[in-house]
């Protein structure tokens, strides 16, 4: 009988490998589900629906650093894990900040750098899962997509004295964490030359 364990193999026996059914991993897939109310109420646009959006925004920044959190804390690292919380980030991401680029001022430039990103790192960790191993996030890409975070709720609510200025800031940490993946990308394919 498949347990946790055999469901999720992981590639590299020295790293820990909990398997599915985690804490973590339940709260990165409920991420992805609070993408529907957000827009939901966003685009009513009441003060009623503006407070419920704000409340599942907040909800699911609060998920995005509470299932990392519980995987260490508990033990429960998995591949699975490994793929769902930044897959998770990107369809939230990419979501708002698409509703955002179509009905408020968000730059639609700026959402085509957010997906050609994220397409991009996707098709990458793919090839690693696949020749080497699952990728581990890394804090310079965390702290961008929190910084995103916060600005796509200042651009949801039209918070104009920070929304700038903290646009600005997150674009210079967006190219921070793009540069943050180079050197894995320089070792991946040198690896895979040799190999």
């Amino acid at each position: 009988m498949p347990t946790s364990h055999t469901l999720a193999p992981s590639p590299d026996a020295s790293r820990p490998n909990a398997g599915w059914w985690t804490i973590s991993n339940f709260l990165s897939f409920t991420r992805v589900l609070l993408l529907a109310p957000i827009l939901f109420f966003l685009h009513k646009n009441t003060p009623a629906g503006n407070f419920l959006a704000f409340g599942f925004m907040v909800l699911g920044v609060a998920t995005d650093w509470f299932d990392g959190y519980f995987a260490r804390r508990f033990h429960q690292q998995s591949d699975f894990g490994r793929i769902m919380d930044p897959l998770s980030d990107k369809i939230c991401v990419g979501g708002i900040a698409l509703y955002l680029a179509l009905y408020r001022d968000f730059p639609k430039w700026f959402l085509i750098l957010i997906l050609a990103r994220d397409f991009t790192i996707l098709l990458l960790g793919l090839f690693m899962t696949v020749r080497v191993k699952v990728p581990e996030s890394n804090w310079p890409g965390k702290v961008a997509v929190t910084a995103m975070a916060i600005v796509l709720i200042v651009f949801a609510f039209d918070i104009k004295p920070v929304k700038w200025p903290f646009f600005w800031i997150m674009v210079v940490l967006f190219f921070v964490s793009v540069t943050s993946y180079l050197p894995r990308v320089k070792d991946f394919l040198k690896q895979n030359d040799r190999n």
